[in-house]
């Protein structure tokens, strides 16, 4: 019945959101200037207390004042308020969500019986244990505390320290949870048909607009809430909500809303094909009465318990550390004492800090440190005294044969060591200021049991460094089997690896771990015969057979999957040493002596990893206790001036990955052959070079991607003006050779827009109208010039910008755009384009405050304007207000770049001023010189027209001379 209330016996689960305002369900959605919306109270309500959601979608809502201008209002304190002091300090949310009718939102709110799906088959990892250890050896892990505010420690924690680690991390994580949530929550669609797929399996199909975005995020395996409808068919309203919602009415005393059956489904995620946005729901009990609903959708929280067992176990690595050294410091320092009191040695003072390490002698400390685990703390918190320092100087002489032979000499010396000869002192010298990692190797890990950082900007080639690193370690470089886990932060990356990789390697050698919440439409179809798959999910491969790949590529959350498999390196030298204690009881034979199986980690895309998902792996890899110095080895390569972690929270501890916060330690950053120092302190000469520590890092400089005009600015503004530009010449003159090209002709061009940007209504985020019509002639001129469609790249920071542009050029006349590629700037980071349209979108500069809060836009977003200006190989086009674009003080460089030489379209390029740059990049100079001096051999001029032509040429050749290798 309708209005019955809810029956004890049934099985209620009772929403957590807060209660909402009693509201007349006939309100309607006010546009507030700036696209934000409020809701209104009905006239007869001016006297009351008029407060109104402005929008019910978000359980994060806020009660805001509504429109109304009464002489005097009512504050939520009783107390009253002018309407002129209303007006200030009230300000119109333009994030605020779409306004949803109370009348649907209230059902969600509404007590409800639950009604469970069968999920979907998954690794049964109790069994797989059991199948290679028994159930003796190998006990199952902890279950995990669901994280929720009440976890959270009472005192929150600003600064990292490896003594409060786990607890900085469970807060981190906790807040970013609720963040998702309050963003997951905004996507729940109201009042939306299901469609029979296959009745008898209980199969139904639903649109979700934005997943192809991952907004939502949804995998194999997630429920959905499903609440049914009982619709009007006169009106197509939810039946009888308006008497429901009055004050004293059902909601108030308990009922079941009537526009509601009472029935909560948790659906399972059985079926995706994000590109038409589809979702295949298992809904097992539904009623086909009338197949309309509202749809919730909840953070997973499956999706953080990898996370939350990976700094769990690294604190405790943490903490075993310190309280180790804690303990050899005091015995030590009795030991020194009482052969003190006997005339011995004075004792050495140690002193410990927050680091967790103990400074004293180094020899002594190092000695001691091979009998304790500090392999976790060195790792996340290295210190100077971990380095080693130098012995000798390296040569420029290569003896290792490269599986890839267009490596760089960067990217060779990053992962070959080279003794110096006498005769080389001159060329070695010349390079060492670029190609810092000629000092050391991967190879032999000389550098101390730290990780190696491997920092290269855009187009510089670090997924290649990396994979040919795992080449040589597998196959060329150490005596006996060497297995590695390689891993990125995401699946399109890991893909990538693996893909490269399989070239080289034979098939029973590489093995591509998937988790079984992925689909297989997501993987490349070349790379299925890598993976392994039970039934229509993919899942582990019997234990015997994973022991034998030699290279294990996956994501570093599904390195997760090896965790709870129990084939992490501990466990399994906690198996061998028993089992070989129980069959040979009287053997002397060592454990100390069992070798780990993996051997190294090496992490691509590093910078873009959170901290507890770049633990994940590291657990895996982590040795045993007691170990010995350098036995496993970790490789992280990435980009800290690019986007890191994608996150929900726009100021979150999760920010910094640990690749930025490792190379911002000391040890990396303070480096005298740090990036950072290269053109700002004189460089070491060779005999000062055997006092420093051997750098545990490689810098890439050399740029295979794009234009140098391209990378003029980008070199400038993030990397300190190092780049070098080295991509070969375009197979096809075509972008180069169009016609829309100004100024200097380079291929970087600004176009001016002056149309306004718009809220959307009915989406999330901003659209500009102007722009899109821009960006749609100029990507028709492109293919009218003879670009291909596929070469061409539109992107944008805003959602709804995106969307617009993705239908403005399906539906472009006289032909169609379908093939131009069109995208968040967030999804383009790692890949690249011929060309790239890059809509700012961003009009009115009074907006520009809550961007920054939200972290939205590429105005003061550094990060996301560095990736958006190096996806380009041989054409950048940005469309925007230059002006608002200017109170960016990047921003206003690469303006400042376009409009000397003459880059420009549209209103704004002639006739301005521009003031002095305070810098031009070494890039744009040359390719100003190489003008100058094509032009003046053109007229016979000889290249030169005067003495200052000339000192330029010098100064500019002796700086190239220096980037050369």
């Amino acid at each position: 019945m309708p209005n019955k209330k809810t029956s004890p016996n049934h099985t209620v689960r009772v929403s957590k959101n807060r209660p909402i305002p009693i509201v007349d369900p006939n309100i309607r959605p006010s546009v507030i200037e700036g696209g934000g919306v409020s809701v209104l109270s009905p006239a007869e309500n001016t006297g009351t207390d008029v407060m109104a959601r402005k929008s019910t979608s978000s359980k994060s809502q806020e009660l805001i004042p509504s429109a109304i201008d009464p002489p005097k209002t009512l504050r939520p304190d009783g107390h009253t308020q002018r309407t002129d002091e209303l007006s200030q300090a009230w300000r119109a949310n333009v994030y605020a969500q779409p306004y949803i009718p109370l009348a649907l939102s209230a059902i969600n709110l509404s007590h409800a019986t639950v009604v469970l799906s069968a999920p979907i088959p998954s690794i049964d990892f109790h069994d797989y244990v059991s199948s290679f250890a028994g159930k003796r050896y190998l006990m199952p892990h902890t279950p995990l505390a669901t994280l929720t505010p009440s976890n959270l420690p009472s005192q929150p924690t600003l600064l990292l320290d490896p003594k409060i680690y786990e607890s900085f991390f469970i807060r981190a994580l906790t807040s970013e949870l609720e963040a998702e949530a309050v963003t997951t929550n905004s996507y729940n669609l109201y009042q939306v048909p299901l469609h029979h797929k296959n009745p008898l399996d209980q199969m139904y199909e639903l649109r979700v607009p934005g997943l192809r975005e991952d907004r939502p995020k949804l995998n194999l395996g997630d429920t959905v809430e499903l609440r049914q409808l009982r619709v009007d068919l006169l009106n197509g309203r939810p039946f009888g909500m308006e008497h429901w919602l009055i004050p004293g009415g059902g909601r108030d005393r308990g009922y079941i809303a009537p526009g509601f059956t009472g029935v909560q489904y948790h659906a399972t995620v059985w079926g995706l094909d994000r590109g038409k946005e589809q979702v295949l729901l298992r809904v097992d009990g539904c009623v086909d009465e009338r197949l309309i609903f509202n749809v919730i959708f909840r953070v997973q929280q499956k999706r953080v318990e990898p996370f939350q067992r990976a700094i769990a176990d690294a604190a405790s690595q943490l903490y075993e550390s310190i309280a180790e050294q804690l303990d050899l410091a005091t015995s030590e320092g009795e030991s020194k004492n009482n052969k003190d009191s006997a005339g011995g040695h004075t004792p050495i003072k140690q002193d410990y800090d927050l680091s967790g390490e103990i400074f004293g002698d180094e020899d002594e400390i190092k000695e001691s440190s091979t009998l304790q685990n500090t392999w976790m703390r060195r790792m996340l918190f290295p210190d100077e005294t971990d380095g080693v320092k130098q012995q000798g100087l390296p040569k420029g002489v290569f003896t290792q044969n490269f599986f890839d032979e267009n490596l760089n000499y960067e990217q060779q010396a990053s992962i070959q060591t080279f003794p110096l000869k006498p005769k080389a002192i001159a060329k070695a010298f010349r390079i060492l200021r670029l190609a810092i990692e000629a000092f050391d190797s991967i190879q032999r890990q000389d550098y101390g049991s730290i990780p190696f950082l491997i920092s290269g900007p855009p187009g510089t080639g670090k997924t290649k460094t990396i994979v040919e690193t795992a080449l040589q370690l597998v196959y060329h470089t150490h005596p006996g089997r060497q297995n590695i886990l390689l891993c990125a932060p995401s699946d399109p990356a890991a893909d990538i690896l693996a893909l490269r990789i399989k070239t080289h390697v034979p098939y029973a050698d590489l093995f591509r771990l998937n988790s079984p919440s992925r689909s297989f439409a997501e993987v490349p179809g070349e790379l299925l015969p890598y993976c392994h798959t039970t039934g229509d999910l993919f899942s582990l491969p019997a234990f015997p057979r994973l022991m034998r790949y030699r290279i294990v590529v996956t994501t570093c959350r599904d390195a997760d999957i090896l965790v709870q498999a129990r084939v992490t390196n501990r466990d399994l030298f906690r198996l061998e040493a028993v089992i070989t204690e129980a069959l040979y009881p009287d053997s002397q034979r060592e454990s100390a002596k069992i070798p780990p199986h993996w051997t190294a980690l090496l992490i691509d895309e590093a910078a873009q990893a959170t901290e507890p998902e770049a633990c994940v792996p590291l657990t895996v890899v982590c040795p045993r206790s007691p170990h010995p110095p350098r036995t496993v080895l970790v490789v992280m390569a990435g980009d800290q001036r690019q986007l890191g972690p994608l996150l929900f929270s726009p100021s979150s501890a999760l920010e910094s990955s640990l690749f930025e916060r490792l190379i911002a330690r000391p040890l990396y950053s303070a480096h005298p052959l740090s990036r950072r120092h290269l053109l700002t302190r004189p460089q070491p000469t060779p005999p000062q070079l055997p006092t420093t520590t051997r750098p545990p890092f490689a810098t890439l400089f050399q740029n295979y991607r794009s234009h140098r005009a391209i990378l003029a600015v980008p070199s400038a503004l993030f990397y300190h003006d190092t780049l070098t530009a080295c991509a070969p010449p375009p197979s096809s003159p075509t972008v180069a050779s169009w016609p829309g090209w100004r100024g200097r002709r380079w291929p970087v061009l600004f176009v001016a827009n002056p149309s306004a940007d718009e809220r959307a209504p009915h989406a999330h985020g901003w659209y500009n109208a102007g722009e899109a019509r821009l960006a749609v002639a100029l990507a028709a001129s492109l293919v009218a010039h003879g670009v291909p469609q596929r070469d061409i790249c539109v992107m944008s920071p805003f959602r709804a910008q995106v969307q617009m542009l993705r239908q403005a050029l399906r539906g472009a006349a006289p032909v169609s755009l379908r093939d131009v590629s069109v995208g968040p700037t967030e999804a383009f980071q790692g890949l690249e384009s011929r060309v790239v349209i890059l809509c700012t979108t961003r009009q009115r500069a009074r907006f520009l405050a809550e961007d920054r809060a939200q972290r939205a836009g590429v105005v003061g977003e550094p990060k996301r304007l560095n990736v958006a200006l190096t996806r380009a190989r041989e054409g950048l086009i940005v469309v925007g207000d230059a002006g608002l674009l200017a109170r960016d003080e990047r921003w206003r460089v690469w303006v400042g770049f376009c409009r000397r030489n003459g880059l420009w379209e549209g209103e704004g390029g002639e006739g301005q001023e521009e003031p002095t740059p305070a810098y031009v990049s070494s890039l744009e100079r040359g390719l100003v010189l190489k003008e100058r001096v094509e032009g003046e051999v053109g007229r016979g001029g000889g290249g030169m027209v005067g003495e200052e032509d000339a000192m330029w040429v010098s100064g500019h050749a002796a700086e190239e001379a220096l980037r050369e290798e």
